[in-house]
């Protein structure tokens, strides 16, 4: 019993440190407006990515936004594509890279049913990096934020 225990704790504080140690090569800034969403109403999620200075993003072979589903919100869809974000490219010694200068908007709406309260959206921004080496790592990197809601007493009673 004792080294099944001391096993799974070593275990556990081994995933610890292997997922505190992926590198953040992108810096993502993301909020949600307005900060209090009555339920059955719209909100915005703002998503802003700024790239380590010694990096490009490659256009190419993908960069997809994802979104974790959340049974109290409803977004259009649960990825998105560069090329749906219409981002722009540029060319800089032979990489073609994203240009990230703009702020990323995607609406949802906050279910009439949700529960009130703290909510989190969250998702993972999957990439390319290029170095300045030329040579490419395909990645990924989780961002969240947090809003609240209200009960919306204008919803008709049933």
């Amino acid at each position: 019993m004792k080294k099944t225990l001391f096993f799974l704790i070593i275990c556990f504080i081994f995933v610890s440190f292997i997922n505190s140690y992926q590198d953040d090569y992108l810096k993502i800034t993301s909020n949600v407006t307005p900060k209090i969403i009555r339920q059955g109403e719209e909100g915005i999620l703002k998503i802003k990515i700024t790239p380590r200075n010694d990096i490009k993003i490659s256009s190419h072979p993908e960069f997809i936004i994802k979104l974790n589903e959340n049974s109290d919100l409803t977004f259009s869809k649960v990825f998105f594509t560069a090329s749906e974000l219409d981002f722009q490219t540029k060319q800089e010694e032979n990489i073609v890279s994203l240009d990230l200068e703009k702020e990323i908007a995607i609406p949802f709406k906050v279910n009439e049913e949700s529960l009130i309260g703290k909510h989190k959206i969250s998702g993972e921004i999957v990439f390319t990096a290029v170095f300045k080496d030329h040579w490419s790592l395909k990645t990924y990197q989780k961002f969240f934020t947090n809003f609240g809601s209200r009960r919306n007493y204008k919803k008709k009673k049933r």
